[in-house]
């Protein structure tokens, strides 16, 4: 009887676990930024760009040496499986390097619109667009960037996916510069990075509710360790009768 009982345990528990692994939800996620629609900038060399796959703005402004621009780059993020709950997890950023100019004094305007797509647990997805006002006053004052808001972002959350909660996306400032909530500051020569971060909060996971197969798979075991018991109950009473 102990050994059919082992074997019993052993294919319920099998049979749980594998019904465990398939209740267990995964996030996955993808960012996806661009710059568009340079408007006002005129003046400086090189001028005001955005590249080809539109993650990089070029800012106007002669520089010593090399005369290259300052340069705000976007980098989205393709997140691994997440399978836990996270707070203050990347899905963004944006890196300003911010280089000594002469002969700027620009004061002109990007937009900037960031998404977010999921793939699991469900397909999903929100974007916000930003139009920020960008001013480069002649060194060494530092430059500004304007209306990249936490209020605008503030409208992207929160997701609510199957069994999973996507709230309190955030901007926070990362190395140089200083930004108030709608005003990113950043000093000539140094680099500031604003990155986006968000809390994913997972449900908790109920204990699995057997199959019906499995549930049958129990039934027919007990009751064939009933039947084992039995049938060593009377094969013992019969020698103690002998």
């Amino acid at each position: 009887m102990s050994k059919a009982f082992n074997i019993l345990a052993v294919t319920m528990l099998a049979s749980l676990a594998h019904s465990q692994a398939s209740a267990a939800t995964v996030l996955n996620f993808k960012s996806d930024a661009y710059f568009s629609n340079v408007s006002n900038c005129s003046g400086g060399s090189p001028g005001c760009s955005i590249s080809n796959d539109k993650n990089v703005l070029k800012m106007s402004g002669a520089t010593w040496p090399g005369n290259q621009s300052s340069t705000m780059t976007i980098t989205d993020v393709t997140s691994p499986d997440i399978t836990t709950n996270q707070d203050d997890y990347l899905i963004g950023s944006i890196t300003w390097v911010n280089r000594a100019t002469y002969n700027t004094d620009q004061d002109f305007n990007v937009k900037y619109t960031f998404s977010l797509k999921f793939t699991n647990p469900n397909v999903d997805a929100d974007s916000q667009l930003f139009k920020l006002q960008i001013t480069q006053p002649t060194n060494p004052t530092p430059d500004n960037v304007f209306n990249i808001s936490q209020t605008t972002l503030d409208k992207l959350g929160p997701f609510t996916l199957n069994g999973v909660t996507v709230s309190d996306i955030h901007f926070v400032l990362a190395g140089d510069g200083w930004y108030n909530g709608n005003k990113w500051k950043n000093e000539e020569g140094h680099t500031s990075t604003l990155e986006i971060r968000a809390d994913f909060k997972f449900d908790p996971v109920a204990p699995p509710v057997p199959e019906a197969s499995t549930w049958a798979m129990m039934i027919l075991g007990f009751g064939g360790v009933g039947f084992m018991a039995y049938r060593r109950r009377r094969s013992g009473n019969a020698l103690t009768a002998a």
